[in-house]
């Protein structure tokens, strides 16, 4: 019988984050990032990557389970052992238990003395760069290339099956000792440098929610995945890859059980030694208050010094004060001097983010926003008609066509705010496709038709440029003809290291000329347009502003907060950030809203315009934030 404190795949990943985490992780204490288990498959694609796993193995028999109760753990881990006494068996997510260790496993199959431990992954994996280093170094994509040792991007993965074989290896040992058998460890994965034959493969799929336990720590908890097309075809239609990860779990197995038993045993004897000492890394911590729960474990860590206004964790770049070896960040929170204002200003020498960080313990000292001095003649010489543009796109691990490979680019709406001359109102135009076709060329095309060669073109951050980029080189890839588009992306977006782009990157300027207090250390869109619209009262006087102004209780709104909400079938719906849009597009394509929304106008128009304001607001808040830079510039000239 298992005992009721275990350590899962998922306790270990957040403990080897921050111990305190696991404590509070236990007692159910809450996150701010806590995501709908049915959103998140839906969102990386692993509700058919698992799907198409599962069905290259049609024998399989899947063990259910789920954490409502230990009699249910016990139940499953006993029939995983009954089934491993067979000669030959093919399981689907088994539970593996030894010595309060638990985990699952996506695939097991036993073939006699053989049983492979099959992780199933959607990270793109790259098949020919992965046999070059194997091949030319004796290395592979899973290990470091100066030490050789199993690290980079991968190594979380590899720790998390390496974890499953030292189960299994225990659990073996203890039920089963007579069977003698190898472990091989493999990973299932989307290949890169592999296309698909079929056309509109994820059409085939579709998703459902199912009631599942809240506990259940399945990978498809709570969705039933449907699929249409023909199994043949999709066995023979292989775009995934199985890698065999043998050597580099076997180096990580015994590291990996050690630091897993050091974790059982605090969790055991309540051992103190489970709290991490705080540091520079707590900044992203996730264990905050919620509205139905007010335990807040980032506040428990740090008692008062979290309540200490213009937090040192604010400011911009903290982390590389003083060196990346023992940032200063960390020795003044161990002095708890935790205020901004603490920090020994000879101490910010670096000459890539010194300067931002002065402006902006002076500026929040003075609580003033600051322009720099080159602001009001960069704003001056800007060409009109000036272009404020954004996109909405998705990466899907199921490639989208026939001939195309995974996690290729998709972009399927844009919008843009265009102000002709200055004092001029935006106009604003739009594009979106919800249809079952690969919609790169007609965005592209129509968004060319919209902007032109004339003015100037406004983005915030790089995104847009490396969508124009992919479209560019995917016209190549798939002889597509349109030689004015081909011109117009060379000549508008940096194609290589080495090129120019004609897009103006807003978030760059911002980090170059505009500060505001509220902004803190953060330049994204979504904290500097809150920023100005909540201080700068006449912006909401401005007619075409006006829609975005709403207070509650004294207190002004984001514009992103004011978005509106809107019932679509059994659930409310709103956009306002962009997974959400991406999230809301993946699942007319290919979730359980398709063929609802096919056959529903009206509700298909809803989704449309959830989309569409979503997207409007980014490309008004870049002229929010524009038109207040040039009140701004204008108030800064010397009378």
């Amino acid at each position: 019988m298992p005992h009721p404190i275990y350590l899962t795949k998922s306790d270990l990943k957040t403990a080897r984050s921050c111990s305190t985490k696991l404590y509070y992780k236990k007692l159910g204490y809450p996150t701010v990032d806590r995501v709908d288990p049915y959103t998140r498959i839906l969102a990386d694609g692993n509700f058919i990557i698992s799907k198409i796993a599962h069905l290259l193995y049609p024998e399989g028999i899947y063990i259910s389970a789920n954490l409502n109760s230990d009699e249910h753990i016990a139940a499953a881990v006993q029939e995983t052992i009954a089934q491993l006494q067979k000669e030959n068996v093919t399981l689907f997510e088994p539970v593996l238990y030894a010595d309060h260790k638990l985990a699952r496993a996506d695939i097991l199959v036993k073939q006699g003395d053989r049983i492979e431990i099959i992780e199933i992954r959607v990270k793109g994996f790259d098949s020919k760069a992965h046999d070059e280093l194997i091949k030319n170094r004796h290395l592979s994509l899973f290990r470091n290339k100066r030490t050789g040792k199993v690290g980079g991007e991968w190594r979380h993965i590899i720790e998390e099956v390496a974890y499953q074989v030292g189960i299994l290896q225990e659990m073996l040992a203890e039920h089963l000792p007579q069977l003698q058998v190898e472990i091989a460890p493999y990973l299932i994965v989307p290949d890169r440098t592999k296309t698909t034959a079929i056309d509109n493969l994820a059409s085939y799929f579709q998703i459902q929610r199912v009631s599942s336990p809240r506990n259940s720590f399945s990978k498809l908890n709570g969705v039933t995945i449907n699929f249409s097309g023909d199994i043949q075809e999709l066995w023979q239609d292989q775009f995934l890859t199985k890698v065999s990860i043998e050597s580099e779990v076997a180096e990580l197995v015994e590291p990996t059980i050690s630091i897993a038993q050091k974790y059982i045993g605090y969790l055991i004897e309540r051992s103190p030694e489970i709290f991490a000492p705080i540091s520079k890394s707590c900044k992203g911590c996730e264990y905050r208050a919620s509205a139905q729960d007010p335990r807040d474990g980032f506040k428990e860590c740090w008692g008062d010094l979290a309540e200490v206004e213009h937090h040192v964790l604010e400011l911009y770049q903290m982390g590389r004060i003083g060196g990346n070896e023992t940032p200063l960040v960390n020795e003044m929170i161990e002095q708890k001097q935790v205020s901004m204002f603490d920090v020994p200003l000879e101490e910010l020498n670096d000459e890539t983010y010194s300067e931002r960080q002065l402006i902006q313990i002076e500026y929040t000292q003075k609580n003033k926003e600051w322009i720099s001095d080159e602001l009001p003649s960069f704003l001056q010489k800007v060409e009109y008609p000036i272009h404020f543009i954004d996109f909405e796109t998705s990466r899907m691990a199921i490639p989208y066509h026939a001939g195309m490979q995974t996690y290729e680019q998709v972009a399927f709406q844009w919008s843009c705010h265009t102000i002709a001359a200055p004092d001029a109102p935006p106009i604003q135009t739009e594009w979106l496709d919800l249809e079952h076709n690969f919609p790169n060329f007609q965005f592209a095309e129509s968004l060319m038709e919209c902007l032109g060669d004339r003015g100037t073109i406004l983005t915030w951050a790089t995104h847009e440029n490396s969508v124009l980029r992919d479209i560019y080189y995917q016209m190549q890839a798939y002889d597509y003809q349109n030689p004015q588009l081909k011109a117009w992306l060379a000549n508008t977006a940096k194609l290589g290291p080495r090129g120019t782009s004609h897009l103006v990157d807003m978030n760059a300027l911002t980090l170059k000329h505009y500060f505001h207090p509220l902004m803190k250390g953060r330049t994204s869109l979504k904290c500097v347009l809150p920023a100005v619209w909540k201080t700068n009262a006449y912006l909401h006087e401005i007619p075409y502003f006006q829609e975005y102004y709403q207070e509650i209780n004294g207190e002004v709104l984001s514009p992103y907060d004011v978005l509106p909400q809107l019932q679509i079938g059994d659930r409310i719906q709103v956009v306002n950030e962009g997974a959400g849009a991406m999230l809301a597009y993946q699942d007319l394509m290919y979730g359980e809203n398709r063929d609802l929304s096919r056959d529903n106008q009206a509700m298909r128009s809803q989704w449309k315009e959830l989309l569409y304001q979503y997207c409007r607001l980014d490309t008004m808040a870049m002229v929010i934030i524009w038109t207040h830079w040039h009140r701004l510039c204008r108030k800064s000239k010397p009378n």
